[in-house]
């Protein structure tokens, strides 16, 4: 028998989808809604203290209903951060913008540190998971260890693609250039989050100071 309330729960959820409007698209919606509610409980709450029922309830909708689309809370938090992580891809370059190559790829990590001032809450969200997952029994800790390498490729590939270029000098301690560019991104995003008066300002110039002294640095 289903709990007090579900059928009812369901049946108004239901009632919402406008008339003649496709199924499929009805759903594709509905997951759309739950993951940006799960993003935001996520952060708000932790990824260990969010329940599913109270998941749940955040989105409008019984247990089962929830269920229905993510059977796990280890498949939901999967598909924040996947989608966090597509959020992201778009901005750096995809299928549907020119990609950027070499020094212009590296620049590019400047306007998502920018455009990060603006979603205070997504990156909320990775803060509070990244700690969390820190623990190797985390089941987000696969996702931070794999989030880090995919971010440091990227980067290194960009450094590769400007000494392809010509643009780089000869020696240029990539690898290490690629971590420090990963750390310094999560480590801004702390202290932006941390302090109750900074509007995230200082962390884009920041960034962008450190990327602009690399160049000087090293580029040609």
């Amino acid at each position: 028998m289903s709990p007090t309330g579900t059928a009812d729960t369901d049946a108004v959820a239901s009632a919402r989808r406008a008339s003649g409007r496709p199924k499929g698209a009805d759903s594709a919606a509905r997951r759309d809604e739950i993951l940006t509610t799960a993003a935001r409980v996520f952060s708000e709450e932790g990824y260990r203290g969010t329940s599913m029922s109270s998941l749940a309830r955040a989105c409008g909708l019984s247990l089962t209903g929830l269920l229905h689309h993510f059977p796990t809370k280890d498949a939901l938090l999967a598909a924040v951060m996947a989608w966090r992580d597509a959020q992201d891809l778009a901005l750096l370059g995809g299928p549907d913008r020119e990609e950027p190559r070499g020094w212009a790829a590296v620049d590019r990590l400047v306007d998502l540190v920018q455009h990060n001032t603006r979603q205070p809450g997504m990156v909320r969200l990775f803060t509070t998971l990244a700690g969390e997952a820190t623990a190797h029994d985390h089941p987000a800790s696969s996702w931070l260890l794999e989030h880090h390498r995919l971010a440091e490729a990227k980067i290194l590939r960009s450094f590769q693609e400007a000494a392809e270029d010509g643009r780089l000098l000869p020696g240029a301690p990539v690898e290490s250039l690629a971590r420090c560019l990963v750390a310094a991104m999560d480590g801004l995003q702390l202290q932006w989050l941390s302090d109750p008066d900074d509007d995230g300002s200082a962390m884009a110039d920041d960034f962008a100071a450190l990327v602009r002294t690399i160049r000087e640095c090293w580029g040609r």
